[in-house]
């Protein structure tokens, strides 16, 4: 592993975390999107195309009032072209999206959920400035198009809501190679009628993208692949074509990603009394293992100083996770080594994390497997080595901190065969390769 590493605190990066069945990893993913029925099949979890609960209006707008894309868009192949340079690729997808939605006349508003590394669930440098482009290009030549903040009040007028994320892929598909492009997927719902409008698909070149993450996904305890960050991905992605209805859990939850929004910008400008304050008003929307909200209560308790209600939030993530069969807990590690890293309060922190982790594990009577990560640098053997070396040191803490967990902890290590961003950097953009993650599996 390099020894730029330890640079920064986020670096050095170990997380207990599983795996989501069917997510999107660096290497597996498909680069081409076909909406039409006769190209490719739908997923067997592809959602129905049946009008989507309302968001946050009183009273439904008619259906007709809804923009309706023509019947030849659903029959249009999406194809990924050759990567350009990120900003090129960002405008020339936005370009297509919002001519193939045909927007044009009608006054609407027009609302970006911030954009997400499809891989983690994190916004990074590059997906904030994918937004920001994004909003320009409509500013700039749709005039009857008001861009408007993601708040409650502007969801109440059902506006246009424009979704999107960026992942590294691989051209060819292979398996424990660093990625050649990042895939930059835009999808385009009415929410009058809850329904996809248009979506376009491209792809930017490695070395023009940074996937590091913004402050509040840097400084979190966990990684955010929850159930209503998979909706958002699902909506996005191949799971739906032009004319579904996006994910429901997606929908149903975008008051409290509202919300989530505010806090998280909140907490990028130090405000942290005000992301507190929002984070709690979220908890109530959201879905009660929403790791965005978690994260959120966990980070601003700990940082003013109200301990006990950090702990809370904490076994609350410990609780969700369990609950789920993972555990997506990040832990940092000095660079190439299997000791934690000593910045700041860190190690304080660390050791309120094991405790919880030890003991509602115990109370949980659950079996884990631990499982360590390391990133795309160095041989091969040495990460296999370095990765389950981690796992083992993670067990072994664990275990004195419970002993009743010496005959239910396992732990194992696959080296980078399974990064998520796969770069190979070793520093904050490729942290999270450099994890290990709890599968909660049965007992034998």
């Amino acid at each position: 592993m390099s020894q730029t590493e330890h640079r920064r605190r986020w670096q050095p990066t170990l997380i207990l975390a599983a795996l989501l069945a069917g997510c999107t990893t660096t290497g597996t993913t498909p680069l081409v999107a076909t909406p039409a029925p006769a190209a490719t099949p739908a997923p067997a979890a592809r959602v129905a195309a049946a009008p989507a609960p309302q968001v946050a209006a009183p009273q439904a707008v008619p259906a007709a009032r809804a923009i309706t894309p023509p019947p030849a868009a659903a029959e249009r192949e999406f194809v990924a072209p050759a990567p350009i340079k990120f900003e090129d690729a960002v405008a020339r997808a936005g370009r297509e999206l919002l001519a193939q939605a045909q927007v044009g006349g009608e006054r609407r508003s027009l609302v970006v959920d911030p954009l997400i590394d499809a891989n983690t669930g994190a916004q990074t440098v590059s997906t904030a400035r994918m937004g920001e482009q994004l909003e320009a290009i409509v500013k700039a030549k749709y005039s009857n198009l008001q861009v408007q903040p993601l708040t409650r009040q502007t969801l109440a007028t059902q506006p246009l809501l424009l979704i999107g994320t960026l992942t590294p892929v691989n051209v060819e598909r292979a398996i424990d190679t660093k990625p050649d492009a990042f895939r930059v997927w835009l999808t385009l719902i009415d929410l009058r009628s809850g329904k996809v409008i248009a979506k376009q698909i491209d792809r930017a070149t490695v070395d023009s993208v940074n996937p590091e993450p913004l402050k509040y996904y840097a400084d979190s305890p966990t990684w955010h692949k929850d159930k209503t960050v998979l909706g958002y991905i699902n909506s996005c992605q191949i799971n739906t074509r032009i004319g579904d209805a996006a994910d429901p859990d997606y929908l149903a939850h975008l008051p409290a990603a509202a919300v989530v929004n505010e806090a998280i910008m909140a907490y990028g400008e130090g405000k942290i009394p005000a992301a507190h304050r929002l984070y709690k008003e979220a908890s109530v929307l959201a879905d009660p293992g929403d790791l965005r909200v978690l994260n959120g209560l966990y980070l601003t308790s700990w940082q003013l100083g109200q301990k006990d209600e950090a702990r809370d939030a904490f076994g609350k993530l410990v609780e969700s996770g369990l609950e789920l069969k993972r555990l997506p807990v990040k832990i940092l590690f000095q660079p190439g080594r299997t000791t934690f890293n000593q910045i700041g309060d860190l190690p304080q922190q660390y050791q309120v994390w094991l405790d919880a982790l030890a003991q509602q594990t115990g109370r949980a009577d659950a079996c884990v497997r631990i499982v360590g990560h390391t990133s795309r640098t160095g041989s091969a053997s040495v990460n296999e080595r370095l990765s389950r070396q981690r796992a083992e040191a993670v067990q072994r803490m664990l275990e004195r901190s419970n002993r009743s967990l010496s005959t239910r902890l396992t732990a194992t290590g696959v080296g980078s065969r399974e990064a998520l961003v796969g770069l190979g950097t070793d520093d904050q953009r490729d942290a999270l390769d450099r994890r290990v993650e709890f599968r909660v599996v049965d007992c034998v």
